[in-house]
This record gives C-alpha cells, sequence and structure tokens, in this order.
C-alpha cells in the first residue's frame, strides 16, 4: 500500500479575503482531484474564526469530485446536535457514495479568547458528549442492539435514520494529539486518529499505545488510520518560507509564528526537504497525511509544487 495524501482547502482564508462565492473552493477542490491527491478536506470552529459551514461545503464538493476522499479535518461535532449530526452525516455519505470520512475533535485549546468565552463548555464534557454520540452512531451503523440512552442524550431516534452507503458507516478519526486518554479513546472506537501537533518520536509512541489500546478492546488495530496535519509553506529559501509562514499566522489566526508553534505543526522550505519531513512521520506509522498550505498570495504555486514535487515521493514509499 501506498501513503495518501490530501489537502485542506483554504475555507476560512477565502472567508478572511471577502470571498462570497463558493465556486472557486469547488473548482479547487475538482483541481486537487485532477492533481492526483488522495482526499480533500475542510475544517470548522466555533464562532470566532468564520468560514463557510463545513458539512453543506462537502456535499457541494462531493457532487463536483468523481474518487477523491471527502472529509472534515476536523469538526467540532460538539457544538451540533446530535441526532441532526447523524442524520446529516448519514445523507452527506450517500451523496459521496460512501467517500466521506470525518476528522472529528473538541475544540482544540487554540490561543482564541472569543471563543473561549463563547463557548463554556468544559473540555471534559465536550469529550464525553462527542464520544457518547459516535459510539451511538456507530452502534446503529452497525446494527447492532442495545440501548441508546446516554449521560447527556437519548439518542434512540438515530434507529429512524436512514442507512450510510457502508455497512458500519463513514471513518471517524479522532482529531487529537498524543495525551493518555486520546490514545485510548483512540483504539477504543474510532476509525484513524489525526494529530496536529506532535514530532515523529512521539507519533511512533503514541500510535503503539493506540495499537494496544484496540487490542484490549478486542479491535484489529491495523483498521486504525494514523493520519497527520501539517501546515506548509514551499519556497526554496528557507528563510522566505517562515516569513511566509509567519504572514500567515499574523493573517489566519492574529498571531505571530512563534505562538502558534506550541499549537500545530508548521514547515517550511524546499520541497526536496519537504519530502524529507514527511518521511520522518511516515516511518513513525503515519498513513493519511492532511497538508494546509500556509499562504494567502501564492496559493496555487504552492499547490502545483507539491503536486509535482512532493505527492509522487510520498506516493512511491512503500509501507505495510
Amino acid at each position: 500500500m501506498s501513503v495518501e495524501i490530501g489537502i485542506a482547502l483554504p475555507v476560512r482564508e477565502f472567508a478572511i479575503l471577502g470571498a462570497r462565492d463558493a465556486d472557486p473552493l469547488l473548482n479547487l477542490s475538482r483541481q486537487v482531484e485532477e492533481l492526483g491527491f488522495d482526499s480533500v478536506w475542510v475544517g470548522d470552529s466555533f464562532v470566532a474564526r468564520h468560514r463557510l459551514e463545513p458539512l453543506t461545503l462537502l456535499a457541494a464538493i462531493a457532487m463536483v469530485t468523481k474518487e477523491i476522499t471527502v472529509g472534515t479535518a476536523s469538526l467540532t461535532a460538539v457544538l451540533r446536535d446530535p441526532l441532526a449530526l447523524g442524520h446529516i452525516i448519514v445523507t452527506l455519505d450517500q451523496i459521496s457514495k460512501g467517500r466521506l470520512k470525518l476528522g472529528i475533535g473538541t475544540g482544540a485549546p487554540l490561543p482564541v479568547q472569543s471563543e473561549y468565552d463563547a463557548v463554556t463548555m468544559t473540555y471534559r464534557e465536550r469529550r464525553e458528549r462527542v464520544d457518547e454520540a459516535v459510539q451511538a452512531w456507530k452502534k446503529v451503523w452497525r446494527d447492532e442492539d442495545g440501548s441508546l440512552v446516554g449521560k447527556y442524550r437519548n439518542l434512540s431516534g438515530l434507529r429512524d435514520q436512514s442507512a450510510p452507503v457502508r455497512p458500519g458507516g463513514p471513518d471517524l478519526w479522532l482529531a487529537s494529539n498524543g495525551k493518555p486518554l486520546a490514545v485510548e479513546r483512540t483504539g477504543s472506537f474510532y476509525d484513524g486518529w489525526l494529530p496536529v501537533r506532535i514530532d515523529p518520536d512521539e507519533y511512533r509512541q503514541s500510535l503503539k499505545q493506540i495499537r494496544e489500546s484496540a487490542k484490549v478492546a478486542g479491535r484489529d488495530p491495523e483498521k486504525i488510520t494514523p493520519a497527520l496535519y501539517v501546515n506548509v509553506n514551499v519556497n526554496a529559501d528557507p528563510a522566505v518560507a517562515e516569513v511566509g509562514l509567519n504572514d500567515y499566522t499574523m493573517r489566519y489566526n492574529e498571531l505571530p509564528l512563534p505562538a502558534m508553534l506550541p499549537y500545530q505543526i508548521y514547515w517550511g522550505g524546499p520541497e526536496k526537504e519537504m519530502v524529507k519531513f514527511l518521511r520522518e512521520y511516515v516511518e513513525a506509522g503515519a498513513r493519511h497525511i492532511i497538508i494546509r498550505i500556509s499562504s494567502f498570495t501564492d496559493y496555487e504555486r504552492h499547490l502545483h509544487a507539491i503536486a509535482e514535487n512532493v505527492l509522487p515521493a510520498i506516493h512511491s514509499i512503500q509501507v505495510d
């Protein structure tokens, strides 16, 4: 098998630039597929970092693409009613003909005070609520018996909804780093793992623990997809790339690059060095890499540089 590689669309970037038309994003989705990437992704947020609603956008993307995986990286599922969200997910899975994968998070603790002020739910409650919903969706999609009454909601109404295309439903990946509880949750009932801030050694160790947790839960650890989310700026001069990354975080996050480094992976430099950088994670076990191009000014150049000089090199890596 080969390592898969996808592109996180610049949905928020377009919103920051004042776009009022989704067509450029749909055209870009088609272009990502035509260039040979394996997946296309859209992000989500609480309330402060405005962008188009991800699931509605994915439905449109699924209609203008043919084979590429479509997904969220990641969806803040806890902010949505789990009955309604289950209905939407199944509908989107049918529209995409089974090409849907959902990275699901609880809202990472990024330095955005307005989001903390708007959503005061504790992270423990967010975690418990989203896990309760995920386990209920999976139980229904697998046509399993058992109660759907949880700590927070009675989700019995899920049994009245339509079925997904694939038995068991779309893959649900936990968007979280390598903390012990996240590792245990991933191994116990998620279909994949999507960290955003982790080095290769930590990745290797956390993945080992995920697989051990899966075995304890009676699951096949090889069926859990190890993924990775990384922000990149491609330039022959690493110093210029770093300037580009800083410009990006100032516009996207309203913070300089050093303030964002504790929260997400950022990398800048030439394509050959990018391949070496990503290969370290592949050797640590990553099998699906999601790239967010961190540039407001020359997106097309970055996309084509990655497609021509990084994508083939990553695809050529043969893994078990």
